[in-house]
């Protein structure tokens, strides 16, 4: 019976934590997300995506995007439709690359600014 219910709390903390990021990724203000500082070495890219709707697709873009080795970090701001792309540092990320990935996963890129 005790492993029973340790399964069921578990199985309950893994159902649920979609939902807590996607709170979190709510509560933040979209200016947060969109008005990054470029560092000196321009590694911000950020893309115009069409057609992010929800979390899930936030999540589903983050996803794809990280599989790239050269992607540091990856904000999403669905109000804007932005996406900002952090590069890790003496790497670089081809516009291509970005397209490519985004298309992956569903979207349509419209457009990419390098900081």
């Amino acid at each position: 019976m005790k492993k029973l219910i340790t399964f069921g709390l578990t199985a309950l903390t893994f159902t649920f934590s979609p939902l807590a990021l996607a709170q979190e990724v709510e509560s933040r203000p979209a200016t947060e997300i969109v008005s990054m500082e470029p560092d000196k070495e321009g590694r911000i890219i950020q893309a115009t995506v069409n057609g992010m709707v929800c979390d899930f697709c936030a999540q589903s873009l983050t996803k794809v995007l990280m599989r790239e080795e050269a992607v540091e970090t990856v904000q999403i701001s669905l109000e804007a439709q932005f996406v900002t792309i952090t590069v890790k540092e003496g790497m670089s990320l081809s516009d291509e690359v970005v397209e490519k990935a985004i298309y992956w996963a569903g979207y349509d890129l419209a457009g990419i600014e390098r900081a």
